[in-house]
Formats: C-alpha cells, sequence, structure tokens
C-alpha cells in the first residue's frame, strides 16, 4: 500500500507555483485585452455611425433648406414676373384706350376702364398699386377737375373711381423728393382703406379722403392745402411736417395722431377727436339756405338686354340675440301721396366719430322750375319742351343727430300712435337709432339699440302678424339679415340672424308668394345675387334660395312689373351698371333676369308709373355721372330705352312720390358728393322738369318721402352719414 503522504507528486516548490501562474495568467490576459479592445472598437465604430448619420442629416437639412430657399426665391420671381405682366397688361390697354380716342370720351367706355382698374386692382400688390396710382394721375384719367390754389372749385369728375379701394400698406412717394412732389392733386379717395400707407414727398392738395380709413398713415414732407378729411378715421396718423394750409377736418377720430400746434392752426375742425381724446367744439350752421334750379338734359339711347340666371339653396344660420334695433330700409318706392321708401346701397368705411347735436331750421326756401331741353341721342333729332310745373317748396332741414356713421332711413310707426317715427342705421356705430314723431313733424332724441357687425340696409314691416312693425337689417360683413320683433310700444327685443349672400347691401321685405306673409329679399353685391327667404309664419325665416343678378347689386326693390298681379325683383347693380329683373312665375320662384343698362355706378332703384299708363316704371340713381335713369315700361314688364336728367353730384339714393299732389309722381334723389337733395316734377307725361336742390347736412346718403307732419303734404326725411344726423324737410 502506498502512502500518498510519502509521494513526491505532492511537494511543490515556490518556484513551480509561479510558473505554473504564468503558463495561466499569459492566455487570461490575451483574452482581457482582446476583449477590451473589441469593445473599444464597437464603440468607436458606434460613434462613427453617428457622426456620419449626424452629417447625413445636416447634409439632407441644407440641402432641403437650399431646395425652399430655391423654392421661395422662384415663388417671389414668378410673383414679381405676374405682377409685372398684370402692370403691364393693364398699361397697354389704357393705350389702346387712348389711341382708339377713348380716353377724349366721358361716356360707356369709361365704364369699362373703371371695372377694368377695379378687377385688376385687387391683384395687385402695393408697390404695383403705387405704380398704376401715379401713371393714371399722369395721364390725368383721376381727378380730372379744376383746382385754384389747391382748393376745389368744381365738383369732383374723377373717369376712374378710387373710392372704397384698399391702399393699405402702400408707400406713395416722388422720386426726387419735396423738389418735384408726387402729384395727386384733387383725387378722390372717398372711402379708400389707406392703414399704414405713407406718403413722401406729395402733392395732395384739394384731395378728398372723405369717410375714409386711414389709421396710422404717415404724411411725410406732403402738401394736404385745402385737403377734406370727413368721417375719417385717423388714429395713429403722423403728419410730420406737411403743411396742412386750408385743411378740413370734420366728424373724424384723430386719436393718438402727431399733429403740431402750427398744423392745427392752419386747419379747421368739426366735431372731431381730438389726439388727447378731447373732441374739438361742434358748431351747426342755422342760417337760411335757398334752393338752386338749375337746367337739365334728357339723353335717350338704346338698351341691349341679356338674360342669364343660376339658382341655389342653403341654411340659414339662426342665432337668436337680444339686442334691439332699428334701420332704415333701402328698398322699394310707390307713387302714393304720403310714403315711398327707396332702394340706397354702398359701402363707405366705417370710422370712430360722436354724434352731432341737433339744431333746426325754419326759414323758407323758394323753388321755380326752368324749361328743359329733351335730346333724343338715338334719332339725333332735338325736341324743345317748355311748360309750367306745379309749385312744391320744401321748408329748410331740420337736423337731429342719430348714431355714428347713419347710413340709410326708414320711416314707419313703430309705437302705434298713428305718428310715422323714423329709424336710421348707423354703420360706424353697429347701432340702430330709433326717433319717435311728437305728432307735428318734430322728433324725441334717439333711442340707440346695439346690433350685430356693420348694418347697412332696413326694411320695416309687421312680419309676425301681431299689427307690430318690426325691423329687418341687413349686416355687411356677416352675410346675414336680422330680425328684430316689436315689443309693442316702439321697443325691439329678440334679435334672429338669417344667413344671406355675401355683403348683403339692400333688403326688402314683401310677400312674394302670395300667402299673406311677408317674405325678405335682399341683394348681395359680394355674391352678385338675391336671397329670397319665405316667411313661415310666424315671424321666422326659411332657408334662403338665390337667384344671379349682375355685378355688384346694390339697391332692390320688389313690385309687380308685369301686371300678372305676382310682384317681381328689380336689382341696381352697381359694377355692371344694369339693372335686373327677375319675373315671377307665381309661386315665389323667379325667372333668369332681364337686364337693360342704365347710367354708371347706378346705387340705388325705385319703382313707380311716372306716365299715368298703369304700368310701374323703373328709375335708377346714377353715382358717378349725376344722374337719373327713367326706363319706361312698355306693358308686359320689358323696358323702352333710358331717359336720362341731371341732379346733384353722386345720387346715392333715390325715392319716387308725387310732391306737389297733382297726381303724378315726383324724383326725389340724396346726392352724396354735394350735401344736397334734388327735387325733379313730374311733367304729367313721364318726363321731368329740372331739378330744384335744396341743401341737407354732409353725405346724404338714404332719402325717403313722406308725411311726417300730417298736413297731408309729403316731406323729405335724409339721412347724412358723414354728419351723423337725419335732416327733415317739411313741406311749406
Amino acid at each position: 500500500m502506498v502512502d500518498i503522504n510519502k509521494r513526491v507528486f505532492w511537494h511543490f516548490t515556490f518556484k513551480d507555483i509561479l510558473t505554473i501562474l504564468c503558463s495561466a495568467a499569459i492566455p487570461i490576459a490575451l483574452a482581457v485585452y482582446t476583449t477590451i479592445e473589441s469593445q473599444q472598437q464597437k464603440q468607436q465604430a458606434e460613434k462613427k455611425q453617428q457622426f456620419d448619420s449626424e452629417q447625413a442629416e445636416k447634409i439632407r437639412r441644407f440641402d432641403l433648406e437650399q431646395a425652399e430657399n430655391i423654392r421661395q426665391f422662384d415663388l417671389e420671381q414668378s410673383r414679381e414676373l405676374r405682377q409685372q405682366t398684370l402692370y403691364d397688361e393693364f398699361i397697354n390697354n389704357i393705350f389702346k384706350l387712348d389711341n382708339y380716342g377713348y380716353l377724349k370720351e366721358r361716356k360707356n367706355p369709361w365704364a369699362f376702364a373703371n371695372a377694368y382698374y377695379r378687377a385688376a386692382h385687387r391683384q395687385w400688390d402695393t408697390k404695383r398699386k403705387a405704380d398704376v396710382l401715379q401713371f393714371l394721375k399722369e395721364k390725368q384719367l383721376i381727378g380730372r377737375n379744376n383746382c385754384s390754389g389747391g382748393c376745389r372749385t368744381t365738383n369732383l369728375d374723377d373717369i376712374i373711381r378710387l373710392n372704397k379701394l384698399n391702399f393699405d400698406n402702400v408707400h406713395l412717394a416722388s422720386e426726387t423728393g419735396v423738389l418735384n412732389q408726387l402729384d395727386l392733386e384733387c383725387v378722390s379717395f372717398d372711402q379708400v382703406s389707406m392703414s399704414n400707407t405713407t406718403f413722401s414727398f406729395a402733392s395732395l392738395n384739394g384731395v378728398s379722403f372723405d369717410g375714409g380709413r386711414l389709421d396710422n398713415v404717415k404724411f411725410d414732407g406732403s402738401s394736404l392745402l385745402c385737403t377734406s378729411f370727413n368721417g375719417v378715421n385717423l388714429e395713429g396718423a403722423d403728419f410730420g411736417n406737411s403743411d396742412l394750409t386750408g385743411a378740413h377736418f370734420s366728424n373724424s377720430d384723430m386719436t393718438g395722431a402727431k399733429i403740431t400746434e402750427d398744423q392745427m392752426s392752419q386747419a379747421s375742425f368739426h366735431n372731431v377727436i381730438m389726439p388727447n381724446r378731447e373732441k374739438s367744439e361742434t358748431t351747426l350752421s342755422t342760417t337760411t339756405k335757398q334752393p338752386i334750379t338749375e337746367t337739365t338734359t334728357i339723353f335717350k339711347t338704346e338698351i341691349p338686354t341679356t338674360r342669364t340666371t343660376t339658382s341655389s339653396s342653403s341654411s340659414p344660420t339662426t342665432t337668436p340675440s337680444t339686442t334691439t334695433a332699428s334701420t332704415p330700409s333701402s328698398s322699394s318706392s310707390s307713387s302714393s301721396t304720403t310714403t315711398s321708401t327707396t332702394t340706397t346701397a354702398s359701402t363707405p368705411s366705417p370710422s370712430s366719430l360722436s354724434s352731432t347735436t341737433s339744431s333746426t331750421t325754419t326759414s323758407k326756401s323758394s323753388s321755380t322750375a326752368a324749361a328743359t331741353e329733351a335730346t333724343s341721342l338715338s334719332t339725333l333729332s332735338t325736341t324743345t319742351i317748355t311748360s309750367i310745373a306745379w309749385n312744391s317748396t320744401f321748408l329748410n332741414q331740420t337736423i337731429y343727430s342719430t348714431g355714428l356713421g347713419s347710413y340709410a332711413v326708414a320711416v314707419a310707426d313703430v309705437n302705434n300712435d298713428n305718428k310715422l317715427d323714423i329709424v336710421t342705421v348707423n354703420s360706424g356705430s353697429s347701432t340702430v337709432s330709433v326717433l319717435l314723431n311728437k305728432g307735428n313733424g318734430t322728433f324725441s332724441s334717439p333711442a340707440n339699440y346695439s346690433v350685430d357687425g356693420i348694418p347697412f340696409a332696413v326694411a320695416v314691416a309687421d312680419v309676425n302678424s301681431d299689427n307690430k312693425s318690426d325691423i329687418v337689417i341687413a349686416n355687411l360683413m356677416l352675410r346675414t339679415v336680422s330680425v328684430l320683433l316689436n315689443a309693442g310700444n316702439g321697443t325691439f327685443s329678440t334679435r334672429t340672424n338669417y344667413s344671406v349672400g355675401g355683403a348683403p347691401q339692400a333688403v326688402t321685405v314683401t310677400d312674394v308668394n302670395s300667402d299673406n306673409k311677408p317674405d325678405i329679399v335682399a341683394a348681395n353685391q359680394g355674391s352678385d345675387s338675391v336671397s329670397v327667404l319665405f316667411n313661415r309664419g310666424n315671424g321666422t325665416f326659411s332657408s334662403q334660395v338665390t337667384y344671379a343678378v349682375g355685378g355688384g347689386p346694390q339697391a332692390v326693390t320688389v313690385i309687380d312689373v308685369n301686371s300678372d298681379n305676382k310682384p317681381d325683383i328689380v336689382a341696381a347693380n352697381v359694377e355692371s351698371n344694369t339693372v335686373s329683373v327677375l319675373f315671377n312665375r307665381g309661386n315665389g320662384t323667379f325667372s333668369p333676369q332681364v337686364t337693360y343698362a342704365v347710367g354708371l355706378s347706378p346705387h340705388s332703384v325705385a319703382v313707380a308709373d311716372v306716365n299715368s299708363d298703369n304700368k310701374p316704371d323703373i328709375i335708377t340713381a346714377n353715382y358717378k355721372p349725376n344722374t337719373v335713369t327713367v326706363l319706361l315700361n312698355t306693358g308686359n314688364g320689358t323696358f323702352s330705352p333710358q331717359f336720362t336728367y341731371k341732379v346733384g353730384e353722386n345720387p346715392h339714393s333715390v325715392a319716387v312720390a308725387n310732391v306737389n299732389s297733382d297726381n303724378t309722381p315726383d324724383i326725389v334723389t340724396a346726392n352724396y358728393g354735394s350735401n344736397t337733395v334734388s327735387v325733379l316734377l313730374n311733367r304729367g307725361n313721364g318726363t321731368f322738369f329740372p331739378q330744384t336742390i335744396y341743401r341737407v347736412g354732409a353725405t346724404p346718403s338714404s332719402v325717403v318721402i313722406a308725411d311726417v307732419n300730417s298736413d297731408n303734404k309729403p316731406d323729405i326725411i335724409v339721412v347724412n352719414k358723414a354728419g351723423n344726423t337725419v335732416s327733415i324737410l317739411l313741406q311749406s
């Protein structure tokens, strides 16, 4: 047996142990090294991969940025090219008109030039708007009226109209500075939008900015001799070192404006909110004003007729509201000896003004009529007609305050006391004013009601069969009409909104489907259509049905023009210079329109039998040529060539009624540009004597005829937009 403890095998020296350990450590060290190196390589590879990814992302982003820059550059180049093309095309066409001799004319060719400019204006950028404006002034295509020392001495006679256009952020500047000022003398910028516009070294002598939006406008080194700022928003305006000698500010808001004491001493201010938010002193003249009589010329021209139509229906949005309102309607007219309503339209920009205190005048003015010469251009024959008109004289105006920017007026008994009250719609303050009749033709202070948006037109009628007159308003910006029900004592409660077309400018209320319930018809300038809303019987209304009419319908009336006992629609189209007639099929639906040419820019329409043949005729107020057009009814709802008569400057509204008790309807217009009304007495055969002119308030925009003092004589009621007033001319 072997004793293991004595075997030599188990006896190791220290050297033997070191040898054994060394032989094992080498492979272990190599393994550890290999593992560490492998880990380091992996980390380096990951870092490299991350770096490469980051570099690739940077390159991708750079490429995207470069591509976007190139795209933006191409887009800007494309826009610039398009703008230049539009500009060149416009200039070339104007030169063609010049070459063809049209620029020497003052009639129909300008209807095209005007419409063409306004359409192109909407597509131009601010630079092109400035360039074209300077070109038009150089060619004397705007502001062609006489100026003496910068002050206007004759009526404005713009050939291409700039009113209501958008010049926001436009920079109008002289290229060589003060020694060669940009000449814009005597241009009319009425009702334009010029927010943040800059005038640098511009001659603005005699310019009219009436009704415009000029907040934050800057006048740098410009001349504003005798410039007119009537009803203008001038908040934050900067007059720099400009010359304001003879400039007149009235009914305007200059809150925060920068103007020096010297400049203020150069100009005059009437009813203005000054830069320190204080109101300038308000004064109203009470002097007697005599009517001015003028002769007039009758032009007869052939009328082309066209037929086009589309109809569609859409759902209304009915939003109940609790504000009371009242507003005058721009709708229909009649030949009644006591009352007449009128169609008005168009849209001045609202400005922040305060209402004017009222004053009265009682001096009597006399009227005379002169002989008139009638010329038929279609036959090139001339006939002189001389006769004597029945006398009709109106006393000087009595003025009552209303709301800010009063735009339309209606007359109706709203509190059931058998006295006709006045309702105005105020676009500048989004309110309605109700003036109750005291019984002798004088009126109480206005009760004002807040409404939605910008109220632009009004009609008054009992829509819910409770024997109380309700109010229907057209809201320009909201694409709605509002119905305000009468609470019974001349106050108004619930307001319900109904959808109509774009930018409704006029509204009338008539039963169009023979169910003894008054329906609503609105003229939508923004969508070239009229909307019909049927009354459900309880004062609520169905969804609109729309019908196409001419360009920019600004007024509408509803009356039977073809003797079938069904009320038809007649609309005045301000952009296409036509009236549209839509015949009622008998169930409240309407046939395609038939259009008739009238004067340039018809702002208002009335329908009445002016030649006593029991056929209603059409009368329009033509804003730019300062005329009214008469279209005689041939008997089946078609109309003869137009006759035109001269009235005051920029007739904005027309009413037709018998004002001199001779049983024939006469014509009355509100003349926005001359602060007058024109009265044209009927000779008895559908032709009219020369106008008699009466002075009223600033920028009269709507007129109605009604007996407000119960003396059985029709009186004239006019709302004055810039004056924030209503004028009443009682018949003597």
